[in-house]
């Protein structure tokens, strides 16, 4: 004669049952083995007495509410993706505006940039027509730091449509 048992629970099943209803279920993680795909486990809440059962399966009897753990939710925001580095940097160099520090970076909406500004576009300058602004930068964006140095590239940086600078002519810092 075979015994026939119609609900078999594994090991870690029960196991992790028992300790998620007397420690918690940072108790019953501790003991579950990892899988190597997440295993989403289901529960059932008595809606009178709050008591929880482990089930195979996510359907629950009447007077109780379905309970799972690791389901992955819905996706989030997309965050900065597409946001940055096309359209940028279409500005052209600065011809009007206020005065600006040697150096700084400024970010601009106009078609044109600040005046002493120059696109922060990688372009090469020449040391010898600017070497307070060499003084600052060095070669660290490139160019062989004996007659050129580089700007840095922001175009990838800059939010869509915009365009950063670098003040080329203004106040020594």
């Amino acid at each position: 004669m075979r015994l026939r048992i119609p609900h078999v629970r594994t090991v870690a099943e029960i196991a992790g049952a028992v300790v998620l209803l007397s420690g918690g279920a940072a108790g019953a993680a501790a003991i579950m083995p990892a899988a190597a795909t997440p295993t989403t486990i289901h529960g059932c809440e008595n809606i009178k007495t709050g008591a929880l059962s482990v089930r195979l399966h996510a359907t629950c009897p009447a007077g109780t509410k379905a309970i799972s753990w690791n389901v992955t939710g819905p996706a989030g925001p997309p965050g900065t993706t597409g946001i940055f580095g096309t359209g940028t940097n279409t500005a052209t160099a600065g011809a009007g505006g206020a005065q600006c520090s040697l150096g700084d970076v400024i970010l601009t909406a106009g078609k044109t940039a600040p005046m002493g500004t120059v696109p922060a576009d990688g372009q090469l300058l020449s040391i010898a027509s600017n070497t307070a602004l060499f003084s600052l930068l060095g070669s660290r964006y490139g160019g062989d730091g004996k007659t050129t140095f580089a700007l840095p590239n922001l175009k990838k940086a800059a939010p869509n449509g915009l365009t950063y600078s670098i003040c080329q002519f203004g106040i020594f810092p």
